[in-house]
């Protein structure tokens, strides 16, 4: 289990687009808050009779979570459970103005759901032009980042390079054990997600 989380327009969309579109080979389950202009693009998702749970071509699975999440992760875990879906990860996308503690400590709070998933990382994605204000100005920002276990700072392509470099020592100040990546050219980085070690598998049919 991933909670990805960061501010809006940090790249959260970008990259599980790339997740959902991209043969990577992994079979993941993107779990968002809910659809909405800015979320997964819609030529990705194929809608069966209202069907919240949503199989990709390459594998993935995307969900809505307009309720209770653990609800939802019970579900999933049941379905896979059945053979009614093949998954080996799940990635919940956060709000881009929550605080990512409430989600992750769903993982430790709740007995049934602690046994059926691991939390392995937060991962934050901040934006490298908005960010310093941000981080001065909103609490959420500021535990987005000190929750994080691995920061990727986006737009590093329209910053000056001295810029980055002052916002990079931002989160080691405030999260000296977090990893830190930079992504520019609005390229989100697949690999700075920790999906080392998952298994190539193929979706479940029928």
């Amino acid at each position: 289990m991933t909670i990805l989380t960061g501010f809006p327009g940090s790249g959260k969309t970008t990259l599980l687009n790339r997740i959902l579109k991209e043969q990577h080979g992994h079979c993941i389950a993107v779990i968002e808050n809910e659809f909405g202009e800015a979320g997964i693009d819609n030529e990705l998702l194929v809608q069966d009779q209202g069907e919240q749970v949503i199989e990709m071509n390459n594998g993935c699975i995307c969900c809505t979570v307009r309720g209770d999440l653990v609800r939802i992760l019970g579900e999933l875990h049941a379905r896979k459970a059945a053979g009614q879906l093949e998954f080996d990860r799940v990635i919940i996308e956060t709000t881009g103005l929550a605080d990512p503690a409430p989600v992750a400590q769903t993982f430790f709070v709740d007995e049934e759901i602690g046994r059926q998933y691991l939390l392995d990382a937060i991962v934050t994605m901040v934006d490298a032009r908005p960010a310093p204000q941000q981080l001065d100005e909103h609490h959420e920002a500021q535990e987005q980042v000190g929750f994080a276990d691995r920061i990727l700072i986006t737009q590093t392509d329209v910053v000056q390079p001295a810029d980055v470099a002052r916002l990079r020592q931002r989160p080691v100040q405030m999260n000296p054990r977090a990893r830190i990546g930079e992504a520019g050219h609005g390229v989100a980085a697949i690999d700075d997600l920790p999906l080392d070690g998952l298994a190539q598998c193929v979706a479940a049919k029928g």
